[in-house]
């Protein structure tokens, strides 16, 4: 065979090869949440108890296990190690397994029944990302069903509490209280750039066995461009959601909605990232109704805005 016959016979095959492996192979079902990411493959656990005790472990083996177990692929289960040197730039040496600063286990009612679910949270502030694996029982095993991470860096960096900041626990309210608490799986991821910042605020419930996105609004965004004239304007939003009964058989919420702003030069910069002082500048105020829809699973705004924000009776 002619020397340019057997190379294109040899990249053909090459094509081939690779084209099929590609078929094989199926992609992880990730889904984008703000500035997180919700990957939803599903994976065998043991208790939830021994995959939290070997993150905090200190045996290498057990924690990048852990690690794996709980959802992170072997680029994110390890950190770059640099050399460092006097003269000569810095460059990658290697790679170290990443280790937990914080580890929490929640469990919680968080679908339909009265089953109740595992959150595994944790943070690395070494690489200023967060994680939050949920697993479900499967009789006398366990099942991830979804790994949330964010590369939360403004949160980190700004909250005393980043894991907090991340993950919590919100009760749903129960017109009709029987049986188990049932609880909304809340997660804050932020981002940003010069002078701008962003949170955004999800709710999770499981739904047929997967990690079900209910609610997503922006919580947090500010704005200030260090650069530009001293009689620059800072802007700020917030906007807070509160559930609510709203009848024999029915619940809901209320998203409450305040903005501001203020000169930049007539504050200390620190304004800008305390949220405490950021919020002493919100002036209006709106809200929206919205109600739980069983059908679709999720809260459905009940009207484009409300004519006045509800006063609540203590």
């Amino acid at each position: 065979m002619p020397v340019m016959g057997r190379l294109t016979f040899w990249l053909l095959s090459l094509v081939l090869m690779f084209g099929l492996r590609g078929l094989g192979q199926t992609t992880k079902p990730t889904v984008e949440t703000g500035y997180a990411d919700v990957n939803q493959e599903h994976a065998a656990w043991p208790s939830p108890e021994s995959v939290l005790g070997d993150l905090r472990s200190t045996n290498i083996d057990a924690r990048l296990k852990a690690l794996k177990t709980a959802g992170l692929t072997e680029q994110q289960a390890h950190e770059a190690i640099w050399s460092v040197g006097k003269v000569a730039p810095s460059k990658i040496t290697g790679g170290a397994v990443i280790t937990p600063d914080q580890v929490e286990l929640m469990y919680a009612a968080l679908g339909e029944g009265s089953d109740q679910q595992a959150v595994l949270a944790f943070e690395v502030s070494s690489q200023r990302h967060s994680y939050a694996a949920i697993a479900v029982p499967r009789g006398k095993v366990w099942e991830r069903i979804a790994l949330i991470d964010c590369w939360c860096k403004y949160d980190v960096e700004l909250s005393q509490d980043a894991l907090a900041e991340f993950v919590s626990l919100r009760p749903v309210p129960q017109p009709e209280p029987s049986g188990a608490q049932h609880y909304e799986l809340v997660v804050h991821s932020s981002g940003g750039g010069t002078g701008i910042y962003t949170q955004y605020e999800a709710h999770f419930r499981i739904y047929r066995g997967a990690l079900r996105q209910v609610l997503l609004f922006t919580s947090a965004f500010h704005s200030n461009d260090p650069t530009s004239p001293k009689a620059s304007t800072v802007q700020i939003e917030r906007r807070w959601f509160t559930t609510e009964i709203l009848g024999s058989s029915a619940f809901g919420g209320t998203l409450v909605e305040a903005k501001g702003k203020f000169p930049a030069d007539q504050y200390p910069e620190i304004q800008w990232t305390v949220k405490p002082l950021l919020d002493m500048h919100l002036q209006e105020v709106s809200c929206r109704q919205y109600r739980w829809d069983a059908t679709t699973f999720r809260y459905e705004p009940l009207d484009a805005k409300m004519a006045a924000c509800p006063v609540r009776q203590e």
